[in-house]
């Protein structure tokens, strides 16, 4: 996966995907997204608030663990200092 992020100037954060054809079929895709929404939702309260996070996914991420996403996703954003604790 790569991240891409930009301030808002909001108060909450904002998040997108892109999810090639190359990944896989539609219900692939979905299911990519559907996993990636469930791993944000349960790390954004440690996220700190006020940018734009474009998540693009990669041909590897389709038939990854969830566990394998969720790992992923941290790593991410913890190197992109975006944890509340990194500060």
């Amino acid at each position: 996966m790569t991240l891409s992020i930009a301030p808002n100037g909001l108060t909450h954060n904002r998040y997108g995907f892109v999810i090639g054809k190359r990944v896989g079929g539609a219900v692939v895709r979905n299911r990519v997204r559907r996993q990636l929404r469930s791993v944000l939702s349960q790390i954004n309260p440690q996220l700190r608030p006020g940018y734009d996070v474009v998540w693009i996914a990669r041909n590897e991420i389709a038939g990854q663990a969830y566990t394998e996403i969720s790992a992923a996703v941290y790593e991410l954003v913890r190197r992109a200092h975006l944890v509340k604790s990194d500060e």
